[in-house]
């Protein structure tokens, strides 16, 4: 039961953190603490441990605040890139029916009297 609380432990540093780079934008750093947090969560898997235990120590380093915390924060990203994805797509939008506009009107010069 120690080896699960010391491994319960480094998840939830790992989500910690993970919470933080989210915080500050630096995606840059997400993929290697998303690595080391599924490796801490394979070798759980290899622990032997009653759903008791685990959910003794999960409570105990009060693991379920700080997933909901991330499940939250990552949630508010996800609508704000959501929202900045519609935003790029109307402008994009607005520039080509702009230029089709401004195109079709060139017609009328290429015309001989």
């Amino acid at each position: 039961m120690k080896e699960l609380a010391e491994k319960l432990a480094q998840f939830k540093q790992i989500t910690i953190e993970i919470i933080k780079v989210l915080q500050q934008d630096e995606v840059d750093k997400l993929d290697s603490l998303l690595d080391g947090r599924q490796m801490v969560i394979e070798k759980m898997e290899g622990l032997q441990y009653t759903t008791e235990e685990f959910t003794n120590v999960c409570n105990e380093l009060d693991i379920l605040n700080v997933e909901r915390e991330l499940s939250e924060l990552l949630q508010a990203k996800r609508e704000s890139a959501k929202q900045e994805l519609n935003k790029i797509q109307l402008t994009k939008n607005a520039t080509i029916n702009y230029n089709k506009s401004f195109y079709a009107n060139m017609n009328i010069f290429n015309k001989q009297i």
